[in-house]
């Protein structure tokens, strides 16, 4: 990230932060009386399971109110989850996903090994691998399973380009060529805020690469090899397919240009056959149903490897923390666990969540959901998003190749030597 837009977005984030935490964080400290729940389910669907929640809470603890933060979830990824804690009173329980944040937050003291104040079998309710180390301490107690991308696509507009889903890559580029051809813009993708393209391109580097030598583009100090070319070669295929600008309705380097609620809106809407997301855009999916404003059918499909590659899945698990300056542990993580109690989860579940609880597949009956836990389920190699599982400014680097190559401003040629100069720049601060 640019020294200009690290300086433009931390006072934005401050703003918007002091709006969405400013009445908490002037409290003098946290009160035995009130659990501060800060997490990032913005969607209707998403609020009246939690307000339901909290609802039974507060009315089995008399005296006792709950007060929501939810937070756009760009925003809180990341800066939000630090400048939460600069305040007198940062939240009791907080939303976060596993890796590289959930262990800065362990080494900086924000997390409570609530092992002690757990119901006697919790743990048990619960995907062990989704825990993590469950002999020592237990910081984390994990929501979901998030998969990063899946392809949703427009089955009516599919159906014009012969309506099978592509099995391989190179049916997939094909797929995209026959929709253009017919005047369907083929992937509509929203990238302004980096993560988007980025987790997709992660993808596209676990199923060329593997996991190990995907996550060895992001080591401090090391090289930049012609991995770096490998591992984003489909996202190249794409781009010179056209998958991603339509005349007439996207212009190249667009993807760049709209965030992913725009291209969650265009896609809605119609305007595109395919949209590349992860797993929680079933909520978006069941709101608009809900208000009778999908007009077609809504099915999804893997990403595709090429011949020969890895069938690799970008996925993240997500959960929640409890601060160790809680006024009352007890009560944060009886919240915690009524929120993964399987009342809960089932709700969840109908919205597309994938659960982490072990009876996880008896909860949902709906088509979408059931393809994407067998999705996870058969994948073989799983690799984290890049602003969950390593350093940021490693992932930033990542992002911002990303970005530079689908806005036309960085080409695949100087692909290595432009993230070399990055690493380099990096190893020199130290990072």
């Amino acid at each position: 990230m640019t020294r200009w837009a690290v300086r433009w977005l931390v006072p934005v984030a401050g703003v918007v932060f002091a709006l969405l935490f400013g009445d908490r964080l002037r409290l003098s400290r946290s009160r035995p009386d009130r659990i501060r729940f800060a997490h990032t389910y913005t969607t209707e669907s998403e609020r009246a399971i939690l307000d339901r929640v909290i609802a039974r809470f507060e009315a089995d603890h008399p005296g006792v109110r709950v007060e929501q933060s939810a937070a756009n979830s760009e925003v809180y990824n990341s800066v939000g989850w630090r400048l939460q804690f600069q305040g007198r009173t940062p939240p009791d329980v907080y939303f976060h996903w596993q890796g590289f944040k959930v262990r800065e937050c362990i080494a900086r003291g924000w997390a409570l090994d609530v092992r002690p104040y757990l119901s006697p079998g919790f743990l048990g309710q619960l995907v062990l691998s989704a825990l993590g180390d469950t002999d020592g301490p237990v910081h984390f107690l994990p929501h979901s399973v998030d998969v990063c991308n899946v392809v949703w696509y427009n089955r009516d507009l599919l159906a014009r380009a012969g309506g099978a889903e592509p099995a391989t890559f190179a049916e997939w580029l094909a797929t995209c060529r026959q929709l253009r051809s017919g005047g369907v813009l083929p992937l509509v993708q929203g990238n302004r805020d980096l993560w988007p393209m980025g987790n997709f391109a992660m993808e596209l580097a676990g199923q060329s690469l593997g996991a190990g030598r995907a996550a060895a583009l992001f080591a401090a100090g090391a090289d930049v090899t012609a991995d770096a070319r490998t591992a984003l070669g489909g996202l190249e295929a794409l781009r010179e397919a056209g998958a991603f600008h339509l005349e007439g309705v996207l212009a190249p380097g667009a993807v760049g240009e709209m965030g992913d609620i725009d291209a969650k809106v265009l896609f809605l809407g119609g305007r595109s056959a395919m949209h590349v997301l992860g797993s929680w855009f079933l909520a978006d999916i069941e709101d608009a149903r809900s208000k009778g404003q999908l007009g077609f059918e809504v099915g999804l499909f893997p990403v595709p490897a090429q011949v020969g590659e890895t069938d690799a899945l970008a996925a993240v698990t997500t959960g929640y923390l409890v601060n160790p300056r809680t006024a009352n542990p007890r009560l944060a993580v009886e919240l915690v666990e009524r929120v993964l109690s399987r009342e809960v989860q089932a709700e969840f579940a109908a919205l597309g969540t994938l659960s982490t609880r072990r009876d996880a597949r008896e909860f949902t009956t709906d088509p979408l959901a059931r393809e994407m836990l067998d999705i996870l389920a058969a994948v073989p190699v799983v690799v984290p998003p890049p602003d969950t599982g390593f350093r940021p400014d490693q992932a930033d680097a990542f992002y911002q190749a990303v970005a530079r190559l689908l806005a036309g401003r960085l080409s695949f040629d100087d692909l290595t030597g432009w993230w070399q100069g990055q690493k380099a720049d990096l190893a020199r601060k130290g990072l």
